[in-house]
């Protein structure tokens, strides 16, 4: 299967064909050859066709990677797919409806740091949202957003629980164009978020955001550093803590 960033025509890299199903009536949801919206095949499309008369050729997007060369996409990563007739021509083109664009599909402009980069791939469903916690725990900083005290400025978020609005800082957003923010490192941060608050992280290069667990932040911290985040509950030396009233076993 070709990578592609979106369009059937920005194929490139090995293909990979599927075995011939039948007659080659036109199923629903095609374009044939000849119609106003049928795409130009890439020009490695056009030759693996020739080699592979009377076949699907599946175009895969160029963010997706497997394991090894050999694993197969998965449904929502794939493009679509080109028939070839009997003389090795291609003659259909079918769109996937399942198809999730990823960033670069989406014309996303590149990311400005790690986190950044994991938020789009989490947001497009490329990457897991777990790796976005971890990415700002190795972050040296991050710009957190301020009211007019200074003070972190919270947005209400789906549910009613509130969030500190955090980005990545960007060499490429004037200065002017951002909100209110300063840079803190992410033990400052967690220092001074209250119970129950947690982090709305920001990309500073795409249209996507992701709340992030404040209690995820401080595992991933205590991970990385060995030490344990502020805002973490204290623990007595000694054998465990019972409630009042309650027998030690």
């Amino acid at each position: 299967m070709p990578p592609s960033d979106g369009h059937p025509g920005d194929a490139s890299g090995p293909v990979r064909g599927e075995a011939p199903d039948g007659p080659s009536a036109s199923p629903a949801g095609t374009v044939a050859v000849g119609e106003p919206d049928f795409p130009v095949p890439p020009a490695d499309i056009v030759a693996a066709a020739r080699t592979a008369p009377d076949h699907w050729l599946s175009v895969t997007d160029r963010h997706w990677q497997g394991e090894s060369d050999d694993d197969p996409a998965p449904p929502w990563a794939v493009l679509g797919r080109w028939r070839s007739d009997s003389r090795g021509r291609i003659v259909l083109w079918e769109p996937n409806p399942d198809y999730r664009p990823s960033p670069a599909a989406r014309a996303w402009a590149p990311p400005v740091s790690d986190a950044d980069a994991a938020l789009q791939l989490a947001a497009t469903g490329y990457g897991p949202e777990a790796d976005v916690a971890e990415a700002l725990a190795e972050a040296a900083t991050v710009a957190v957003c301020v009211a007019a005290d200074g003070e972190p400025a919270w947005t209400r978020i789906p549910g009613g629980a509130h969030a500190v609005p955090v980005f990545p800082e960007s060499p490429r957003a004037p200065a002017d164009r951002l909100p209110a923010h300063v840079m803190m490192t992410l033990p400052e941060l967690l220092g001074r978020l209250p119970p129950g608050r947690d982090v709305m992280f920001l990309s500073s290069s795409a249209p996507a955001a992701l709340l992030v667990r404040a209690d995820e932040l401080r595992a991933r911290w205590e991970e990385t550093t060995g030490g344990p985040a502020p805002g973490t509950p204290a623990r007595t030396a000694g054998g465990p803590s019972t409630e009042p009233g309650t027998p030690s076993k």
